[in-house]
């Protein structure tokens, strides 16, 4: 659900209540009008959304496992139990979850009985038959370690959707080995394929997703080169690509090749440190690289990138070759709009030399983690803005700022309106830091300082400090936090 800022309080966006319709929730506060409604209240005249029931799998320990059947006309289709025929379920959703967190205590395993008992409902409801239509099938079945999920049944509900011609498709389960039925790859009915599935992903050569436009893929070990090419090349109308904690051990190059994707993200992936990263997206808009870096990077034909997000993660090896091999990916996303990097994503690109300009950089984000730990770098940010003269926007931690130098930076001068501080420490150095921007910050509308949770008194000190400051900018508005 959509948030918005109201006077800094983040409230939900129930944008149904100003239309006429019912907010999705009993109790709601209302954004955009003055009424709060309570269970009981009258419901709003106006056109009124799709209808939902949501239906409680019957067995011992078995809480929070459900289907949702929901039909779009706002009208409920059927009960699992009922014997009355039934010709379209939308959606389903099946959930039965062991993989508890570890903080939490006293849940029972689940025995065999519930499993087989979850198995069997599944079936039923799945292979009614007069079922014809489904829309979607979402199904995450996840058990401790030491325990698997019937692959037969997995492969059965699978096949069995596709005849339905669903067209979303959710697959989160716990497996030990399995090979996804053959014609889930000529699906042509699919528009989103998700899959948690620990597996090997060996794509065939007739594999044909005519209508895909969303594919994520977690856990999943890739085949081999050719398995990556067939998959994106046989996708033709692919728009977003979610490549999560996937094994790259068997892939030596991965490349991504279409001539319609506008979103990717590679996230967290293993085994790819000797893999290239090849890309050939001309209508990209935006790309997520968060992970170790590889061997290499190449990104062709970029001019429609707007936002990227490049997170490299530190390790303890050779900077030298990591800034190589870092760098150059920031010179292919040159014409970014928007960019976030990692405080060791800083340090390599800061490292290198020459430093890529980012000419039409507007929004530049280096979100503070305290379970990094850098090396000492030589340069910082006031390496990087020099080379950023648009620049409006702007979001760091204190400890990436290394030095104040003495050439102002342009974009600090002339452009920058917001800035963001974070990690900030009470002493001087952090004020010296917060002092050199008001001075120098030409158009700046809002400072907010975000304090690493230090004693209210020092947060006063800081800000009788800074409030008594001059500024370069009259519209400047302080905010400590």
């Amino acid at each position: 659900m959509p948030m918005r800022s109201l006077n800094g309080f983040a409230m939900a966006d129930h944008s149904a209540v100003s239309q006429g319709g019912r907010p999705p929730d009993d109790s709601v506060i209302v954004v955009d009008g003055d009424a709060l409604e309570r269970p009981g209240s009258p419901v709003p005249e106006g056109p009124q959304p799709v209808q939902k029931k949501v239906r409680s799998f019957d067995a011992p320990g078995t809480e929070g496992v459900m289907i949702i059947d929901e039909d779009l006309s706002g009208n409920l289709r059927r009960d699992a139990s009922s014997t009355q025929p039934v010709t379209d379920v939308p959606n389903l959703n099946f959930e039965l979850v062991e993989e508890y967190p570890s903080w939490w205590k006293g849940r029972k395993s689940l025995n065999s009985s519930t499993i087989n008992s979850f198995r069997c409902f599944v079936d039923r409801v799945l292979f009614f038959h007069d079922m014809v239509g489904l829309d979607k099938f979402l199904l995450k079945f996840r058990l401790k370690r030491g325990k698997t999920v019937d692959s037969s049944s997995a492969y059965r509900w699978i096949s069995g959707a596709v005849k339905r011609g669903v067209k979303h498709l959710d697959f989160n389960i716990s497996f030990d080995k399995f090979t996804l039925p053959d014609d889930l790859f000529t699906c042509r009915t699919l528009v989103t394929l998700k899959l948690d599935i620990g597996l090997v992903l060996n794509v065939p050569l007739d594999i044909h997703f005519p209508n895909l436009k969303t594919l994520h893929l977690k856990s999943v070990k890739l085949f081999d080169d050719n398995s990556v090419k067939s998959l994106f090349s046989n996708c033709s109308s692919l728009e977003d690509v979610v490549i999560e904690k996937c094994s790259f051990k068997y892939v030596q190059s991965f490349s991504i090749s279409h001539p319609w994707l506008k979103r990717l993200a590679i996230i967290h992936s293993c085994d790819s440190a000797h893999c290239w990263l090849v890309i050939d997206t001309p209508y990209l808009s935006n790309f997520k690289y968060i992970g170790h870096v590889v061997a290499g990077y190449s990104l062709k034909k970029q001019e429609s990138l707007v936002s990227a997000d490049i997170q490299f993660l530190f390790e303890d090896k050779d900077l030298q070759a990591d800034a190589r091999h870092a760098t150059s990916i920031f010179r292919q996303i040159y014409n970014v709009r928007s960019l976030v990097m990692s405080p060791y994503s800083l340090e390599l690109l800061s490292s290198s030399e020459p430093l890529p300009a980012f000419p039409t950089l507007v929004e530049l984000d280096i979100p503070y983690n305290k379970v990094e730990q850098l090396n000492s770098m030589d340069n910082g940010l006031e390496a990087l803005l020099p080379h950023c003269p648009e620049l409006e926007n702007l979001a760091f931690p204190q400890d990436v700022l290394n030095s104040l130098p003495e050439e102002v930076p342009s974009c600090l001068l002339f452009k920058v309106k917001v800035i963001e501080i974070s990690n900030f420490e009470y002493d001087q150095d952090c004020i010296r830091k917060a002092k050199y921007i008001l001075e120098n910050g030409g158009a700046l509308e809002k400072l907010t300082i975000l304090t690493s949770n230090i004693w209210h008194g020092y947060k006063l000190e800081i800000s009788q400090v800074l409030f008594a400051y001059p500024r370069k900018s009259k519209e400047c508005f302080i905010l400590i936090v």
